[in-house]
């Protein structure tokens, strides 16, 4: 008994150093802390003093970097997707029922307007044809011979009427078959490059469904939808580049049509640009970047977009300004334009010659001295 009271003891007296330890660690901790804050403090007050004292302390002094504006061209691009598309891009039908007796080209090949591009069968149009005319040409006898009787008066006046209106009414019906009959070839009416052919031989063709594919690749556009905000902006003769990506090519170009028409299920319009005639390695579907010139101001005050800050409804930044033999930072208010690389239009509040400090603004405050040292 006395023994186990005797541990008890020495355990004790053991732990009441180790409590000690621990709340003086705490307490170091709690004033390290506070001497820190304290610190951050004076070097605030320091500062403010100097400001208003109007003395620059080595402590107040901020070192930052800064541009000097100048009026420069700037321009503001919209950039959106487009797609190669021909203007002559035809689907071919079939204009008469019948089956695909022969095809005489395959896809790729070039063909020139009025081509036969494929024939269906017309085996029973052309027996009628042969049968016709041969009654067309022993109708065409009779009348002839009926007329010269007619004119030395032999014969009636209706046996020569009926011999002529028998031969007329055999013209109307052969020119009639031989219609039908032309519309068992199928013609291209364009020059162009065959991109699909859709029936076969052997199977059957029906009026109106397409046959065979013609693309012109010599009247290529491009065609990209825009934003229907941007409807105001852009106009016909607007300067545009194109880029081809697939095909490793690009276009200063400008705007051919622009539509003034709202597409109502996406809220778009649509902007039309030719490509040169004649381009090679170009083809329909193709995707394009279109990186339209919107807005161009020829005498433009830039900064770079970060340096122009936010609080409430207004926007300012800072600009070095000489003010009693020393350069001090000075907060102003700025209207802002268009943007575009990173680079922000300021139209008020900002002159040509100005320094507009670019590094450091973030900590800086009104009318504190600064060291500032040109950007290139």
């Amino acid at each position: 008994m006395k023994k186990n009271l005797l541990i008890i003891v020495v355990l004790s007296l053991l732990f009441i150093p180790v409590c000690r330890r621990g709340d003086r660690q705490a307490e170091l901790d709690r004033l390290e802390a506070q001497r820190e804050t304290l610190d951050k403090r004076i070097e605030q007050l320091r500062a403010e003093v100097a400001r208003n004292n109007g003395q620059a302390s080595e402590e107040a002094l901020a070192y930052v970097r800064g541009i000097e504006v100048q009026a420069s061209l700037f321009r503001h691009f919209i950039q959106v997707q487009g797609t190669v598309e021909s203007d002559n891009n035809i689907l071919i039908p079939a204009q008469s029922n019948g089956m695909v007796k022969r095809l005489y080209v395959r896809q790729g090949d070039r063909v020139a307007e009025g081509q036969i591009l494929a024939e269906l069968d017309g085996a029973i149009l052309e027996s009628s044809l042969a049968e016709l005319q041969n009654s067309l040409s022993l109708a065409t006898t009779i009348y002839e011979r009926q007329a010269r009787l007619w004119e030395k008066n032999i014969g009636s006046e209706l046996e020569y009427l009926q011999a002529k209106n028998n031969r007329d009414n055999l013209e109307k019906r052969l020119n009639t078959l031989q219609e039908q009959y032309r519309l068992t070839k199928i013609a291209s009416p364009i020059d162009g490059m065959v991109d699909d052919v859709l029936i076969k031989e052997g199977e059957m063709a029906v009026a109106g469904r397409g046959a065979v594919r013609i693309v012109q690749l010599s009247k290529l556009k491009i065609k990209a939808s825009l934003s229907e905000n941007f409807i105001s902006r852009v106009k016909k003769g607007d300067a545009v580049r194109v880029a081809i990506p697939v095909a490793n090519r690009s276009f200063e170009l400008t705007i051919d049509a622009v539509s003034q028409v709202i597409d109502p299920n996406n809220r778009t319009f649509s902007v039309e640009i030719r490509l040169p005639a004649r381009e090679q390695g170009l083809k329909p579907n193709m995707l394009a970047v279109v990186t339209i010139n919107d807005y161009t101001n020829p005498q433009a005050l830039t900064v770079p977009q970060n340096v122009v800050q936010e609080t409430g409804d207004s926007q300012f930044l800072f600009v070095a300004e000489e003010e009693n033999g020393r350069r001090v930072a000075r907060r102003r208010t700025v209207t802002t334009g268009e943007a575009y690389d990173n680079r922000l239009e300021i139209l008020d509040g900002l002159d040509a010659g100005e320094t507009v400090i670019t590094l450091g603004f973030q900590t800086l405050a009104d009318g504190q001295p600064v060291s500032v040292q040109r950007e290139d």
